[in-house]
């Protein structure tokens, strides 16, 4: 009777132990997936910050210019250096569109697209880059709401956010002269 009794206590103390473990391991792996999280929103930030950084390189930011304001004029080669650069936002893009499938991103891929649209692909050349590009994507649903949303943009939008940027500041540098 007492090593039943005894053999009860142990039993109620080893499932206690095992709820206990499982309960410390359901915490763990929370904590870990919150980790992953983080750090993958990190990464994928420092790859945006990665992409916008080639605009600080002189040279490249001669031809970003160009791509703006006199598309027409672009070399050959001019022309592959902004390939590579919006194959970059692309491959970001896509990134985003996977982690979003993983439940990691909780932007919506239209929403992504609108605002990528907007920062990227508002100017005559990214437009013309998307619509030579585009035809060898196979994801259809991608494809369609990028169309959708390069589409929607202005092509002078880009222009007209750096010239009022220069505007504004040639107003400020009046506005100190008198």
């Amino acid at each position: 009777m007492i090593t039943d009794r005894m053999s009860h206590w142990l039993s109620l103390v080893a499932n206690l132990g095992v709820i206990a473990g499982i309960a410390f391991l359901v915490l763990e792996i929370r904590q870990n997936r919150d980790i992953a999280t983080t750090q993958m929103r990190l990464d994928v930030s420092a790859v945006w910050r990665s992409i916008d950084g080639k605009r600080e390189d002189a040279s490249f930011a001669q031809v970003y210019e160009k791509s703006i304001l006199r598309p027409t004029e672009l070399s050959f080669r001019e022309i592959i250096q902004l390939d590579a650069y919006y194959m970059g936002v692309i491959d970001q893009m896509l990134n985003s569109v996977q982690m979003s499938a993983a439940g990691l991103h909780r932007l919506q891929l239209d929403d992504a697209a609108n605002d990528i649209a907007i920062v990227y692909f508002s100017n005559e050349f990214a437009q013309a880059w998307w619509q030579q590009t585009s035809q060898h994507w196979p994801d259809l649903k991608f494809k369609k709401i990028m169309d959708e949303a390069v589409g929607a943009v202005s092509d002078q939008r880009n222009q007209e956010f750096y010239g009022g940027i220069q505007r504004r500041l040639a107003e400020h540098s009046e506005g100190d002269t008198n």
